[in-house]
Order: C-alpha cells, then sequence, then structure tokens
C-alpha cells in the first residue's frame, strides 16, 4: 500500500464519521449549532492537513527516509490540533451530550495514539528496506481509527435520540466539505 493511500483512508475515515452534515444555514444563537459548526471545522481543517500531507506522495520516487518523517510529523501536529479542539468544545447543548462528548473524546484518544503509533513507524524507517514493516503498522494504526469513528458515529446517532445534533449538523454550512467526502 503505498503512503498516499494510507493518508487518505485515514482523512476519510473521520469524513466517514462526520456524514450527514451539510445544509442550510442555521443561526449561531443556538449553542447545538455552534457546537455541531465548531465540530465541523475542526474535523474539516484536519481532513485538509492530512490532504495537503498526502499530496507530497503523488509517485513512489516522492518517498525518502526524510518525507515520512516530515509528514508523520505534520499529520501528528493537524491531529494534536484536532484532539485539542475536540476537546475544548465540550458537550453539545443536548439532552445527550454527554455521551456524545465521551464518544468524541474516545475517538480523539484513539487518533491520538494511532497518530503516534504512525509517526513511531515512520521514525523507525531508516531505509527503504524497513518500508514494509512501517507500512504494515501503518495499515493496522489506519483500521483502528476507521474502527473508532464508526464506532464513535454509531454512539453518536445512537444517543442524539431527538435528533437534535442531527439537525444542528445538517443545517450547518461547516459540514458541507465533510458531506461530499
Amino acid at each position: 500500500m503505498r503512503w498516499s493511500w494510507v493518508v487518505v483512508i485515514v482523512v476519510l475515515a473521520l469524513a466517514g464519521m462526520a456524514a450527514g452534515c451539510g445544509g442550510d444555514d442555521e443561526s449561531e444563537a443556538d449553542p447545538t449549532a455552534a457546537w455541531a459548526s465548531d465540530f465541523c471545522t475542526a474535523v474539516t481543517t484536519w481532513k485538509d492537513e492530512l490532504e495537503s500531507v498526502a499530496s507530497d506522495f503523488s509517485s513512489p520516487s516522492d518517498l525518502s527516509e526524510e518525507s515520512i518523517k516530515s509528514a508523520a510529523d505534520e499529520a501528528k501536529s493537524a491531529t494534536d490540533t484536532l484532539r485539542d479542539t475536540l476537546r475544548d468544545l465540550g458537550a453539545p447543548d443536548t439532552a445527550s451530550g454527554q455521551q456524545i462528548q465521551d464518544a468524541a473524546d474516545s475517538f480523539s484518544n484513539t487518533v491520538e495514539d494511532e497518530t503516534a503509533k504512525i509517526q513511531d513507524a515512520a521514525e523507525g524507517v531508516s531505509s527503504i528496506t524497513e518500508l514494509p514493516a512501517a507500512v504494515s503498522t501503518i495499515s493496522t494504526s489506519v483500521s483502528a481509527i476507521l474502527t473508532a469513528g464508526s464506532e464513535a458515529r454509531q454512539t453518536i446517532e445512537d444517543a442524539d435520540v431527538d435528533g437534535e445534533l442531527r439537525t444542528a449538523f445538517e443545517n450547518s454550512p461547516e459540514c458541507d466539505d465533510l458531506s461530499s467526502s
């Protein structure tokens, strides 16, 4: 598996978690709408940064020890920002806000842990012969991120019994880019 595919898979995993976003403007006076907007903005920013990293690997000749390490550092920095932003958001102002915050926190912890493993694998590459082992580790971490994203999405959907957050996502223009991913 090429590095660019790995990064693209990670991007799509998180974008899939926020599927269902997109729609009309919602009053920013609504705290649930503001939470959804901030959530989608954080995820979109993270996704865009990872896509930028992936674009650096458009051909196998772009792979080098330094480029792999640099990409891992950039992905970690973007992930740290996402984690901090999601934690700072707190719980949405809904009946199930705490469950939703717990799911987002759990997901961000998994992304943080798995991104650290990806970075360790990339830093462990000192020659092209070590690349297959690193790709294997990265693939396992990507799979864990995909699973965590699916689980968080399901938890959020199950917790949002009144549909307050779903409506906020659907009405937030900041979620438009995620729903088209």
